[in-house]
């Protein structure tokens, strides 16, 4: 634990900008890059500067579940993507998209069902990388 109070008091910002920033990448991925390797990498960015500055109890207090839990949530995602296109009739992994209207008519949103799978792979990816990190920590202490 590196707790200075530079640390401590830019945690109070960085948080919050990382979790935006975060789920930025993850909207804007499925058409341009970025999605969910690199909005999971800033996830996991954002959970572990907390580890960081507080310790392992801030951490699970920000995150009172397992990684493992994240990589098997992300994994069933991911795999429900695929399996769900088969579900109706079309090849495994085959991706739909359409648009929805924003409020106010302030244009059109484009989703996709790949937006599902990239949800899968950020939250596995945030889960290894956290769990790594945590675990590699626990042996430093």
């Amino acid at each position: 634990m590196m707790s200075t109070v530079i640390l401590r008091t830019s945690v109070r910002l960085l948080i919050p900008l990382s979790l935006v920033f975060s789920v930025f990448i993850y909207f804007k991925g499925h058409q341009t890059p970025g999605g969910g390797f690199v909005g999971g990498l800033m996830l996991a960015a954002a959970i572990v500067i907390q580890r960081m500055s507080d310790g392992g109890a801030s951490m699970r207090k920000l995150m009172p579940f397992s990684p493992r839990l994240l990589i098997a949530a992300g994994l069933l995602l991911a795999l429900g993507t695929g399996i769900g296109a088969i579900g109706f009739g079309l090849p495994f992994f085959t991706s739909n998209h359409g648009y929805i209207p924003l409020p106010g008519g302030g244009g059109k949103f484009e989703w996709a069902t790949v937006m599902i799978f990239d949800l899968g792979v950020m939250l596995t990816v945030a889960g290894v990388v956290v769990g790594i990190i945590d675990a590699l920590s626990q042996e430093l202490e």
